[in-house]
């Protein structure tokens, strides 16, 4: 099974393994780009055409323009929704990418503007942990204090004293006007998955 209707845009992934596709039909497609075979079930949320798609730098995420005025950032890997649709346009959004670092995306439309949007600050969850430390991103805790992956789960705790004041440049630090002063977060010996369990240590009696 295919597009029900024209397909007006195509990209390529990074890695050259896959290619996406927007449609009249509303949706988007992701294909093999060897054997032509699609991959997964259509990506479905827009509510008109699917006029532009684009892959992002990392090959992590997808973004999709549409007629019904919005943006939307997908998961290359689950074919899901991230976030809220990125809404400002007044009219058909006919052309998007993302910067070449990844942070930005860039729209254009037909209400003769072109938008520029911050890659993360729109997503109800934050880039995963391996982006972050590749690229440098980073996530901000939630109301709970976790800091959560880009599919919703746990990388690590931040103290409720220590949530105010972080900010996000390549590193979460707390800036110099906290009472904590400057902490920042290393990564090099963080542990994954079960293995967080790994960092208890019984205290000697």
């Amino acid at each position: 099974m295919g597009h029900t209707g024209t397909v007006w845009s195509i990209a390529y992934s990074p890695d050259g393994q896959h290619i996406i596709s927007g449609s009249t039909d509303s949706t988007i497609r992701i294909w093999d780009a060897k054997t032509g075979a699609a991959v997964g079930n259509p990506l479905k949320g827009h509510g008109g055409r699917v006029r532009s798609v684009a892959y992002s730098p990392d090959g992590q995420r997808i973004i999709s323009g549409s007629s019904d005025s919005t943006i939307r950032i997908w998961g290359a890997e689950t074919g899901v929704a991230v976030g809220e649709p990125l809404e400002g346009h007044a009219y058909t959004v006919q052309s998007t990418t993302y910067s070449p670092d990844g942070q930005h995306i860039v729209s254009g439309s037909n209400d003769q503007t072109v938008r520029m949007w911050d890659a993360f600050q729109h997503l109800s969850v934050q880039p995963s942990s391996s982006n972050l430390m590749r690229a440098g991103f980073c996530a901000k805790p939630g109301r709970d204090g976790w800091i959560r992956d880009s599919d919703g789960c746990f990388l690590y705790w931040v103290p409720r004293d220590c949530r105010t004041g972080l900010h996000s440049p390549a590193l979460l630090t707390i800036p110099l006007t906290s009472c904590h002063r400057s902490v920042s977060l290393d990564f090099d010996d963080i542990a994954f998955g079960t293995s967080w369990a790994q960092i208890f240590r019984v205290a000697p009696s």
